[in-house]
């Protein structure tokens, strides 16, 4: 189970998260899921994203 948020912080209790390519991606913060959901690729390549995708946990 992945045990950071997108921007690497710890998972707060209020878990917010989503499934991209068979990948659960967790976010510190609903305004962080919805500009994700504007453009999954541009927010994977920013630096808002601190993780390596292809080490996330499969759905």
């Amino acid at each position: 189970m992945a045990t950071k948020t997108c921007c690497g912080a710890h998972i707060p209790t209020n878990i917010v998260k989503t499934t991209y390519k068979d990948k659960t991606l967790y976010f510190c913060q609903r305004d962080c899921l919805i500009e994700f959901m504007q453009d999954p690729e541009i927010f994977l390549a920013s630096s808002h994203f601190k993780l390596n995708f292809e080490e996330l946990d499969d759905v």
